[in-house]
């Protein structure tokens, strides 16, 4: 089909971004509105994006994460995080869209600029199914106080309609008790005892890995991400999961029916609230409950919708004893890969070889697809030469990415699911002769590294307060990076997951069990790029009169290259840390390896010293 009137293209000519801008500020002039909101998100508030909720990328050509798009009748404007900074201003060069660099001195925020771009009685859609509502009533108020609306609409689809991809339908599967540690009724049990305790009866579960967690169901909807699209509605005698039909076998259906799930169509969930007739108080969580999900739940008379905090976010944040063996396991089999891997690296390096950014991901996938258990990546890997490595996310493409040169550094952030666990891991190797600066920076983000895994703190510290462990020895050196210093990592989930992280603003107790990743670095635009990352889990450390004390012990078993180190820079704790660390390494992973690979491991472990 053909596009109507000047955004009409001949086969192989696509539109470009102003055009397509263009096209999305007359859908909503014919739809009698002013302006168009858009958001990286999906009915689910996901981070990863099934490619049929991918419209923000569509439309304006950014990649990367957490962004908003704002299209008025006069011009449109990107906001992105300090993550995305470098990317979104290359991506979005040549185009009408201004890049916003959220959180920045003297950028607006979105809703900043509606107020001062919006008039009276204008109109802005959005599309509510893909917008969390605690963002749309922000949003909303926004316009409001300048005397515009914000309504639910789709004008999206229209115009994607061609090119859109369908909704994933792989098939889905249920994990073990030998894999997870709980059956479905058990979580649902420990559910409904936290509903009691936050006066609730029912509770809406939209996000993915909420819903996978709660009834051990596990697919390949999402890229590197092994969930499945599907809600979950619970209330205190009933379980209904929301999933596309012929996705589950019979015998696992049979399973679920057997825990007291019962199953309907995916597409069923507005319907089925909008019938529901029996009292419910129903919990949602407005940050990641899409806005028509709550317009239907309010707008029956029998629900008392109540906000606050999805109660499976804590649950599945702390991980019990049988999935901590397990990710113990995973972590080990990656290590082995990334042995492998560094070896093969360093040989094809001291070959001469050609290696460029694409031929990293090719050769890690190798050693990690040997691994027992290994299904796929965890993540799109991060291959990062030189200055690209200075882009947080930069993701290499074949034909568009770097030639490693023998000099700089190479940064690798890469992981693996498994069917024990899910890993995430970053590394930066030297590739030949480095600069000061570049031996400085790796040095001091080492040392900003060392600051979380050696902490030891009391019971009632925060990711917010746990966050300024790493950033130390940076901020002496007036050196910030503009992201968070950690986060969760799901068991065969989400690499990113919450409740807890290492950031500013993280309110979250940690509790032991907690798993959480250790990644500081430097991130000099246009120079250099340097991360160190390991996986750690919180550990119980004691208690004496001042009350009951936490740490954290590794979880990531793969040297950390010492050659670049300014060691003078050391503290005699932080070598001790770095050796003991070391010591960890060879004990767990030897035991795997050949003579050869030993050998290899034995020389990058040894000891080190001023």
């Amino acid at each position: 089909m053909s596009r109507p009137g000047p955004f009409f293209r001949k086969e192989g000519f696509p539109l470009t971004t102003n055009e397509k801008i263009a096209a999305l500020r007359a859908a909503a002039k014919a739809a009698g509105a002013d302006g168009v909101i858009l958001m990286t998100s999906d009915p689910h508030s996901g981070e990863y994006l099934p490619a049929h909720y991918c419209s923000l990328t569509h439309f304006s050509g950014f990649t990367g994460e957490n962004a908003t798009l704002v299209v008025t009748g006069s011009g449109s404007a990107l906001w992105v995080d300090g993550r995305f900074y470098v990317q979104a201003d290359k991506q979005l060069a040549g185009t009408e869209i201004q890049s916003m660099h959220a959180g920045a001195a003297g950028v607006p925020t979105v809703e900043a600029y509606l107020k001062a771009k919006a008039g009276a009685g204008q109109t802005y859609l959005t599309d509510g199914s893909c917008m969390p509502t605690k963002v749309f009533e922000q949003y909303r108020d926004a316009l409001a106080a300048c005397g515009a609306t914000l309504k639910s609409a789709d004008v999206v689809s229209p115009l994607w309609a061609d090119e859109r991809p369908a909704l994933p339908d792989t098939p889905c599967f249920l994990l073990s008790r030998e894999q997870t540690g709980a059956t479905p009724a058990e979580k649902l049990n420990a559910v409904r005892a936290q509903l009691q305790k936050a006066g609730a009866t029912a509770l809406a579960v939209t996000q993915l890995d909420c819903v996978g967690w709660l009834l051990n169901l596990r697919a390949h909807d999402l890229p590197c991400t092994p969930l499945a699209i599907a809600y979950a509605f619970v209330t205190m005698e009933h379980c209904t999961l929301f999933l596309a039909p012929g996705r589950l076998c019979a015998d696992d259906e049979a399973v679920l029916a057997a825990e007291g799930v019962e199953i309907r169509p995916y597409d069923a969930l507005l319907d089925f609230v909008r019938g529901l007739t029996g009292k419910e108080t129903v919990l949602i969580a407005p940050e990641a409950t899409n806005y028509d999900l709550y317009a239907a739940l309010t707008a029956n008379p029998a629900l008392t919708v109540l906000p606050g905090v999805d109660p499976i976010t804590a649950l599945k944040g702390v991980k019990n004893e049988v999935e901590l063996a397990n990710l113990r396991e995973c972590h080990v089999r990656d290590g082995v890969a990334m042995v492998r891997f560094e070896m093969d690296l360093e040989k094809a390096l001291a070959e001469g070889k050609s290696l460029r950014e694409c031929d990293i991901d090719t050769m890690l996938h190798r050693r990690r697809a040997e691994q027992p258990g290994f299904d796929e990546e965890s993540f799109e890997t991060i291959a990062a030469y030189g200055p690209n490595a200075a882009m947080m996310h930069y993701q290499a493409k074949p034909g568009a990415d770097s030639a490693i040169e023998p000099k700089g550094f190479l940064l690798v952030d890469c992981g693996g699911q498994y069917d024990c666990g899910t890993t995430d891991i970053t590394r930066t190797y030297p590739m030949g002769p480095l600069t000061e600066n570049e031996r400085l920076y790796y040095t001091w983000t080492l040392q900003s590294h060392i600051g979380v895994a050696q902490a030891i703190w009391l019971d009632y510290c925060t990711g917010f307060a746990l966050d300024s462990f790493a950033r130390g020895p940076l901020w002496k050196h007036k050196i910030n990076y503009r992201c968070g210093t950690g986060h969760s990592v799901g068991f065969m989930s989400s690499v990113h997951e919450g409740p807890q992280s290492l950031r500013p603003n993280n309110p979250v107790v940690f509790r032991p069990g907690m798993t959480i990743t250790d990644e500081p670095g430097v991130y000099e635009t246009d120079e250099v790029g340097i991360r160190i990352e390991n996986e750690l889990v919180c550990v119980d450390k004691g208690e004496n009169q001042y009350g009951h004390w936490l740490g954290f012990e590794p979880m990531t078993f793969v040297p950390i290259d010492l050659s670049p180190v300014v060691v003078d820079e050391l503290t005699r704790s932080e070598i001790d840390w770095i050796n003991a660390y070391h010591k960890t390494v060879y004990d767990v992973l030897s035991p795997r390896l050949t003579d050869e690979e030993r050998s290899w491991l034995a020389a990058k472990t040894a000891p080190i010293a001023r």
